[in-house]
């Protein structure tokens, strides 16, 4: 016998409850019921009980199938001596203890299905949510079937038969609708499609509540709208994740691709001595690799398709720095050859040399451009010596530090890139926090809060400035990699030590209030009064000098220099 876990136990005296709540109100033959009435319940009982066979209740609900057996048997008995009413009783009894048979069988059939196939999770939810709805059915059904009997009761019973059929039908409506949303939060529906989803969520609340307060119709209607928001919400969420996967694999491959190039080109490198002859170069062939990999694992795709290539190119030069110096060994007949094969190679990494010749490389990549420009005046000496292979390979050399320099540019301008996209959102959502003012600087976005955060010639934040900083809280937390310094600023009245004293009290009571009641990480945030120092505004008038009564919130966006 299969245990019956807690789910199944509730589930089993759900379906009781209500299966006696329907027979007091409107199932329990009256008791004239005559033969032919009796013969009919007996009957249905009967295919019940089948059905129940069929289903595996024997296995997963012996206990109820077995009860429900010996009430039909007795309702046969009675039948057989034509205590009808009796009889009628008994077969509606084995017919509500087949419905918990078979409501409790299938439930745990779904559950095992689980135990056994863990990977298809989905699939056991959407078949328990389905049971869930079959049972809502089933309810539904018996309902209506124990109205159709009870045409001979009093009329409260058929008024309260028929609460509990428009009840049964409720509660198929809502189940439909949590299937619905069940599936939507498979495909991320909240985050892809927030708006049709929080919709979905408030119908079918107010699905709930009406059916608590026993307004059916209002339930019916909220429940079917849940189901119509849910199922635009997973149509719409779907269509979001199919196209970010189809553009994440795009990048991906390119970026994977580069890095087999690179891999493929560090390893011929690696098989023609370039450990031995061109170190250096080898080494910064397998950092850059490193690094690449590395951006893979991030899923930062653009940079590491970026830096593989660049692996690639000093793996390259690597392997021509071991063919220049091969060829030392190789007999002078070929002289001629390298002198030209070196004016060649210089002749190229001087153009490569001017081509890197940009301001952007100067700012971003001098170190690799410096290096070129070193490398290729040893060419050149090298190739007066008539050294024309070491002319050949430090031309070869210079044209990598090039290439570098240029490759380097591109990462750095790409990571500036993404700087300033990030600085423009947060500027955006700053510029929406009411009486606060946003500008840019060299070190990072400055928010400036004026409007009377504070209680005049206090530090105490005013409770009407609260939702303004729990606005730039949000913002905050939206952006947790950056530290924000918290500067304190007061009009010139006053004195100076006063004025001093009074931006430092208020900027460090900022930042306890941002940490304490905003939950801001403290490491995160300093605070710095600057007293009357540094106005932004005239202190001549009063419009002024309310613009210089401010805090600054500075997040430090800008990268620090290593």
């Amino acid at each position: 016998m299969v245990a019956v876990n807690g789910r199944t136990l509730a589930t089993a005296i759900c379906l009781l409850a209500i299966s006696i709540l329907i027979s007091s109100c409107v199932g329990v033959p009256s008791p004239d019921v005559d033969m032919n009435t009796a013969a009919g319940f007996v009957l249905e009982a009967g295919e019940s009980v089948a059905l129940a066979r069929s289903e595996g209740s024997s296995e997963y609900a012996p206990d109820e199938l077995a009860q429900a057996e010996s009430f039909l048997k007795e309702a046969e008995e009675l039948l057989s001596k034509e205590k009808s009413a009796d009889a009628a009783n008994l077969a509606f009894r084995a017919d509500t203890e087949v419905s918990i048979a078979v409501a409790m069988t299938r439930e745990a059939k779904a559950n095992r299905r689980a135990v056994v196939a863990k990977e298809n999770k989905l699939k056991t939810d959407w078949t328990t949510m389905v049971d869930r709805v079959a049972g809502s059915e089933a309810r539904k059904s018996i309902a209506e079937n124990k109205a159709a009997t009870a045409e001979n009761d009093s009329r409260a019973a058929k008024a309260q038969a028929e609460k509990e059929i428009q009840r049964a039908k409720t509660e198929l409506a809502i189940a439909k609708a949590e299937l619905e949303m069940s599936m939507a939060d498979e495909v991320k529906a909240s985050e892809y499609a927030e708006g049709e989803y929080t919709k979905a969520g408030l119908s079918l609340q107010t699905a709930k509540s009406a059916l608590a307060d026993d307004d059916f119709q209002t339930a019916v209607e909220a429940a079917e709208e849940a189901t119509k928001y849910a199922s635009t919400a997973s149509i719409q969420a779907k269509a979001k994740l199919e196209v970010e996967a189809e553009e994440s694999l795009r990048v991906r491959d390119r970026a994977v691709a580069a890095i087999t190039k690179a891999e493929l080109a560090v390893e011929e490198a690696e098989e023609d001595l370039s450990i031995q002859y061109a170190e250096e170069m080898y080494k910064e062939a397998l950092e850059t690799l490193k690094e690449a990999r590395v951006a893979l694992q991030d899923r930062e795709y653009e940079r590491a398709a970026l830096m593989a290539e660049q692996a690639r190119v000093f793996a390259s030069s690597a392997r021509a720095v071991v063919e220049a110096r091969e060829s030392e060994t190789r007999t002078k007949e070929a002289q001629e050859d390298a002198r030209a094969n070196a004016l060649d190679a210089i002749a190229k990494a001087k153009r490569a040399i001017a081509k890197a010749n940009t301001a952007e490389v100067m700012e971003l990549a001098e170190d690799a451009y410096t290096k070129a420009k070193a490398t290729i005046e040893k060419a050149d000496q090298a190739l007066k010596d008539e050294d024309f292979d070491s002319a050949f390979s430090l031309a070869q050399e210079s044209i990598a530090y090039s290439t570098a320099a240029l490759a380097m540019v591109e990462v750095k301008t790409a990571d500036r890139r993404k700087l300033e996209a990030i600085e423009n959102s947060i500027m955006e959502e700053a510029g929406q926090i009411p009486e606060s003012t946003v500008r840019k600087t060299s070190g990072g976005i400055v928010i400036s809060m004026g409007g009377n955060l504070f209680a005049q010639g206090g530090s105490q934040i005013r409770n009407e400035a609260k939702a303004r900083l729990k606005a730039l809280a949000e913002l905050l937390k939206k952006y947790p990699d950056y530290r924000v310094i918290v500067e304190g600023h007061t009009d010139s009245i006053g004195s100076d030590e006063s004025n001093l004293k009074i931006s430092t009290n208020r900027a460090a009571n900022f930042l306890k209030y941002m940490v304490g009641n905003e939950l801001i990480p403290l490491d995160r945030l300093s605070s710095i009064g600057y007293g009357e120092s540094r106005p932004i505004a005239s202190n001549i008038n009063e419009a002024g000098r309310r613009q210089n009564r401010r805090v600054d919130i500075v997040i430090l966006t800008a990268p620090t220099s290593p």
